[in-house]
């Protein structure tokens, strides 16, 4: 800031009244004309445009997140009895299951992955495995159930937490993607049941959450056609999968942003990656469809994608479709594990050896910054649990303004 009364250069000007009132006149156009300049620059969040972006078009930021919030339990052993058809078998791994997601504390683990999404101060959210666990009363006799209670919807349990720190997100309606849900599967109420009087089933989605201050517009959702069935009761039992998407606007940034999670399984004579590449074709078709009702914009893509970067099938046919890879630009050489921890969340370190969840990003968006959450010791609950099964991925993107 100048300092008052110091003289210029050469010859002393004298100040006659006239002068002063010129130079208040003057000073105070000159005070209107910086007030004007600085309304038309972009505010501090906003920075030069990336390359590619265009001559002098300023670029808008938005800090996206993926995070799987993982199920409690790992589903084989139910599944595996399922297919089997035995009842005794049936009711011990729903048994053993139930247990396994009670012991996984699921409202601890909530806390901890807002404590990360607070941190990472994210704008927008792409969260799978979005459970919830729904316990019936259940006579063995007729088969019936009754009395449904919720014993934990993750979404409210992470929606609270969150609002406990202070930090105000919510759903984005209509992008909820409803995936696969179960039957109630009779379990043993104590160690010392003969026959089961409980039942327990879950119902998993996939969905889109955004600070209260991030407009949500357009938003859709679809499931995919290619999908496994598991036979049960006499019949078939589809594991539904689906995407949600919806167009953000985070200040001045707007973005379509695409939220999935893909096949995990196979079955005999099909195989995961080809039920996944199969649906990463019906994702980027749904997408360009979407392009042509809603018009084009810049595209943002997380998810659980379950196909191993950078060189599984389903990956790269998703990246040659939507453009690039926030992972590799920021961290080059470093492989960015994601997956995948013990079922039971206690492993001592992290034996992550995949990387599977993404932020994906169509090529005029620029990714300034991209990290890895959830996959340090120091990130486990008090009880010595981790947040979930995977790591999370948060990335700080550069979206070119709309002209």
């Amino acid at each position: 800031m100048p300092r008052r009364g110091r003289e210029c250069d050469g010859p002393r000007m004298t100040r006659t009244p006239h002068h002063r009132v010129l130079l208040r006149v003057l000073l105070g156009l000159l005070a209107s004309a910086l007030a004007l300049g600085t309304a038309l620059v972009p505010s501090a969040s906003v920075h030069a445009g990336p390359p590619g972006a265009g001559q002098g078009t300023p670029a808008r930021t938005a800090t996206v997140m993926t995070r799987n919030l993982y199920l409690g339990a790992e589903l084989t052993p139910i599944l595996t009895a399922l297919v089997s058809g035995n009842n005794a078998a049936i009711v011990g791994a729903a048994t053993q299951t139930w247990a396994a997601v009670q012991a996984t504390r699921p409202e601890e683990r909530m806390g901890a992955i807002a404590d990360e999404i607070v941190a990472a101060d994210a704008d927008a959210v792409g969260l799978q495995e979005v459970t919830t666990w729904t316990t019936y009363a259940y006579n063995p006799l007729t088969r019936e159930t009754s009395n449904p209670t919720v014993a934990y919807d993750f979404l409210e349990l992470l929606l609270d937490a969150l609002e406990e720190r202070g930090a105000d997100y919510r759903e984005v309606a209509g992008a909820t993607a409803h995936n696969f849900s179960s039957p109630p599967i009779p379990y043993l109420a104590s160690p010392t049941a003969t026959f089961p009087t409980r039942a327990v089933s879950l119902a998993d989605r996939d969905v889109i959450i955004v600070r209260d201050d991030v407009a949500a517009t357009n938003a859709r959702t679809g499931t995919y056609d290619t999908i496994i069935s598991f036979p049960y009761d006499g019949g078939l039992l589809p594991v539904a999968r689906g995407w949600g998407s919806a167009d953000l606007t985070v200040g001045k940034a707007t973005f379509r942003f695409v939220n999935s999670h893909l096949e995990a399984f196979g079955i005999p004579g099909l195989d995961g990656e080809q039920v996944r590449v199969a649906q990463v074709g019906e994702l980027l078709a749904a997408q360009a469809a979407l392009t042509t009702q809603l018009g084009s914009l810049p595209m943002v893509y997380v998810g659980d994608y379950n196909s191993d970067a950078p060189d599984a099938p389903a990956y790269t046919r998703l990246l040659a479709g939507v453009g690039a890879d926030a992972w590799p630009r920021n961290n080059p050489g470093d492989p960015g594990f994601t997956c995948c921890l013990g079922a039971t969340l206690t492993d001592p370190d992290n034996p992550l050896t995949s990387r599977i969840d993404l932020v994906l990003h169509s090529r005029d968006v620029k990714a300034a910054r991209a990290h890895i959450v959830g996959d340090d010791p120091a990130d486990m609950t008090a009880s010595g649990l981790w947040p979930s099964d995977h790591a999370g991925v948060v990335a700080r993107l550069v979206v070119p303004a709309r002209r």
